[in-house]
């Protein structure tokens, strides 16, 4: 199946992701470098520090012509030496200076985050603070929905993806992950991107895995109880063949498709 994992591995790695020269992603970065701006210049010492978070930290984002709901994560650090305010206070400080510096955007409150909404991306702003405790380690907060505090680790997955994806090689559970974000998006989304990514991360893989059969294994175990998806599975399945029949590489690239449209299917 060498010549179906090299035509999955390209579209992963070509088709589903924003390359560090591609005009999205530069895009992404001017627009970031300048909301950090807008939000210094009328917050000034009340921010302490921006932490970037989430798929785009991780290279796991996918361009929004595979995924119209693609965002970018910021958090802000506020500066809580005077006090710490309410969660909905900060909250309101973030939106109040989004809308007026953005009065063409979309901007709304979304708990527990402000969107930000331009033509090529979407923003995830959230408000936080951290404290330190007597070996001058940080624990961060971040709103819940309920206007309370929770604690979060900013880039929990990150550590988590590297040693993963370095431990089998290849790229293949980013690989994987692109994949199987692409079907979500396809799907209409019946996982939460975040909460998708920390499941793939959380399922055993052997070691050997490739992108092909990391991908299968991630979908039985994910969505294989889906109609569609479980039509799809068991027709691969049965074209890879056994000691009877012969394995056909064009029909389980054919029902590829199905799960991953845009995949190209040259002949083989």
């Amino acid at each position: 199946m060498a010549a179906i994992n090299n035509i999955l591995k390209t579209f992963s790695q070509q088709e589903l992701v924003l390359s560090h020269d591609d005009t999205e992603r530069n895009k992404i970065i001017a627009s970031l470098n300048q909301l950090e701006k807008v939000l210094i210049s009328k917050l000034q010492g009340d921010i302490l520090q921006f932490i970037h978070f989430g798929s785009f930290t991780r290279n796991t984002i996918l361009p929004r012509k595979y995924d119209s709901q693609s965002d970018v994560d910021l958090m802000v650090v506020f500066n809580i030496s005077s006090g710490i305010k309410t969660a909905g206070t900060y909250r309101n400080y973030l939106s109040d200076i989004i809308s007026k510096s953005y009065p063409n955007s979309i901007s709304k409150k979304d708990f527990p985050v402000v969107k930000l909404e331009l033509n090529h991306i979407m923003f995830d702003i959230v408000p936080a603070y951290f404290e330190k405790n007597w070996l001058n380690e940080k624990t961060f907060y971040i709103p819940d929905n309920t206007e309370k505090w929770k604690t979060t680790v900013p880039n929990d997955l990150n550590t988590k993806l590297e040693r993963k994806n370095q431990w089998i090689g290849n790229n293949t559970i980013r690989n994987v992950i692109r994949l199987c974000k692409h079907w979500n998006a396809n799907a209409n989304y019946p996982n939460q991107s975040y909460l998708m990514e920390k499941a793939i991360l959380d399922i055993d893989f052997w070691g050997t895995e490739d992108t092909y059969s990391g991908f299968l294994k991630v979908m039985k175990k994910m969505a294989g109880n889906i109609a569609g998806v479980k039509q799809a599975l068991d027709y691969i399945e049965q074209y890879k063949g056994n000691f009877i029949t012969t394995a056909n590489e064009q029909k389980q690239l054919e029902w590829l498709q199905k799960l991953l449209p845009g995949l190209t299917i040259p002949k083989i």
